[in-house]
């Protein structure tokens, strides 16, 4: 068989068995007895070494040399009966192989031996990763650049295989980092042909502390004193009702936009203004009167009147917190009551009403927002413990969601996510009301008590940057001394009062503590602290109310509030109709 194989080569039939590797050359793919000539196609590497070995096995006088053709270079043997030529890979690839001997026209015999050195290929080349930094907690995306780097098995930072990585090119490795302690680490990586290392070319960075951040301290402030501002704006509500409650003659139906009060009625709560408005029927009219002592209240004949009442109360404010220079915050919020009270004794009026806020407050320039609603029920009541005294209570609870939209910078990302509030109110006030002519002067005291709370929340949307907060919460106590001025005017149109209200506020507590930390790594925690709102606040407020008719009243009232580096401002307008 394997003569009849050089015989056919002989006389230029067929071709030899093909090789496709350095590796089958060597194998003797390539060798034959007896051969003319030798042609196939080849899978070579740029720098292998072709070196074909002949011998011319017949009469020397028929042989004129042989020719070696490799990737179309060729070398050329002389009349020499036995050699050895040689050829260097230029391309690597898929390429033709062929020898042939040089005889004219006279079939030769020679025997073949073929040769391949492979190329001594260079091992993978690391010089660089960009960006160049990252986070501890890894999940970077970073482009590995280098030489030879085709056939990559691993790659790793630190000695720690990426999370997974794509060969862009033999230059460019596509990988995602793993996460590594802080510091500069190696980039190795590994192909067939051995590794390669870029010495300290990557640095694991830590991540940014969030308490250095001045959105993430103002969207926590905001989100503890949303609550606050909300369960106060109820019990303000409330308190103004109680106010009104202080007068006999409260109207059935009461529409309060805002806290605005209704003028005084001629009539104080427990102390008719006319001699005769309780004296008894007719036939007592000669009968001895009694005066009361001062301090003691009017002896009155006619039944406590227990007919419901109803009233609804609301607040519109708008404001701004400059205390973080680069996350300033502005907010606007309403706050909604009604209820329902009613005379209990001759002395105590009790109440209950429902409540319902919203708030919207942008923090800085970069579209960070908090977006809050809240409901809340309270209990209600007004105790007349002397003439002109009253002593007035409010007990309550609010509830609601915050949304909060945070952006943050290193990510590029909103950091997204709800968390609930809860809010347990107490307010207790003394008031007194002291008339002069056409002035009414009321100072007042009051105790304000919250207990706030906030559920945990987990941010989504930011990736490793997302954070998480722990539960809160904060008690805040505080104290206001204030008085309210009015002065009553007739006009063609009507009784017009205008009102001055000084008042002066102070916590003494409402501190909290926020634990926060990456979702990634909830071992390593951060403290934010902060107050529920400013220890000492002031507020200013001028009103004009004209009482057309004892049904019809139109009034307007601004207030500022002032505080450090805070201050709001409300801005009111009603129309009350009596029934």
């Amino acid at each position: 068989m394997a003569g009849l194989l050089v015989l056919a080569q002989a006389i230029g039939f067929g071709s030899a068995l093909a090789a496709t590797t350095c590796a089958d050359i060597n194998g003797g793919a390539f060798n034959v007895s007896g051969a003319d000539h030798q042609s196939s196609t080849v899978s070579l590497t740029a720098g292998d070494i072709i070196t074909l070995n002949y011998t011319f096995i017949v009469d020397t006088t028929f042989f004129h040399g042989i020719e070696l053709g490799v990737g179309g270079h060729y070398a050329d043997g002389s009349g020499s009966v036995s050699g050895a030529l040689h050829v260097t890979v230029t391309t690597t690839g898929t390429q033709s192989f062929s020898w042939r001997s040089l005889s004219e026209g006279i079939p030769s015999q020679i025997d073949v031996t073929v040769a391949c050195t492979a190329a001594v290929l260079p091992g993978p080349v690391v010089t660089s990763a960009s960006p160049a930094s990252g986070p501890i907690a890894g999940q970077q995306r970073t482009v590995v650049t280098g030489q030879n780097l085709t056939g990559a098995t691993s790659v790793k930072f630190g000695g720690v295989n990426v999370l997974r990585f794509t060969v862009l090119s033999a230059t460019q490795i596509s990988v995602v980092t793993p996460p590594h302690a802080v510091g500069a680490v190696d980039v190795t990586v590994t192909t067939p042909l051995g590794s390669g290392t870029g010495m300290a070319i990557y640095r694991y960075a830590a991540l940014p502390d969030p308490t250095m951040d001045p959105t993430v301290k103002a969207m926590v402030d905001f989100q503890v004193h949303t609550v606050q501002v909300m369960g106060q704006q109820q019990m303000d509500n409330v308190q103004d009702r109680l106010t009104e409650l202080h007068n006999d003659e409260v109207p059935l139906l009461s529409n309060r936009a805002a806290f605005a009060q209704m003028p005084a009625s001629q009539r104080q709560y427990g102390l008719p203004t006319d001699p005769a408005a309780n004296a008894g029927p007719a036939s007592d009219a000669t009968s001895p009167r009694q005066t009361p002592k001062d301090g003691q209240a009017a002896p009155m004949t006619a039944a406590p009147d227990s007919s419901l009442r109803y009233f609804t109360a609301g607040a519109l404010q708008f404001g701004r917190d400059t205390t973080y220079a680069d996350a300033k915050y502005n907010v606007s919020s309403s706050g909604m009551t009604a209820g329902v009270d009613t005379r209990l004794t001759r002395n105590v009026k009790a109440g209950v009403a429902v409540g319902f806020g919203i708030d919207h407050a942008t923090i800085g320039s970069n579209g960070s927002r908090i977006d809050a609603n809240v409901w809340s029920a309270q209990a209600y009541a007004s105790y007349r413990v002397a003439p002109l005294w009253f002593i007035d209570g409010v007990l309550g609870y609010a509830a609601g969601r915050l949304a909060n939209y945070r952006y943050d910078s290193t990510a590029l990302a909103f950091g997204s996510g709800e968390r609930s509030a809860g809010d347990l109110f107490g307010s207790l006030s003394i008031n007194h009301e002291i008339k002069v002519d056409c002035w009414k002067i009321a100072p007042y005291a009051r105790l304000d008590l919250q207990w706030i709370r906030l559920d945990g929340y987990a941010e989504t949307g930011a990736g490793i940057y997302n954070l998480t907060f722990n539960r809160t919460s904060a008690v805040d106590a505080a104290g206001v001394l204030g008085g309210r001025f009015s002065h009553v005017t007739d006009t063609s149109a009507g009784a017009l009062k205008s009102t001055l209200e000084l008042a002066y506020r102070h916590s003494f507590s409402g501190a909290y503590t926020q634990i926060a930390y990456y979702s990634f790594d909830a071992a390593t925690t951060y403290g934010l602290f902060g107050l529920a709102e400013k220890h000492d606040q002031a507020l200013i407020g001028l009103g004009l109310e004209l009482q057309v008719n004892k049904s019809l009243s139109i009034s307007a009232r601004f207030d500022e509030l002032i505080a450090n580096q805070a201050r709001s401002e409300r801005g009111r307008a009603q129309v009350k109709f009596a029934f």
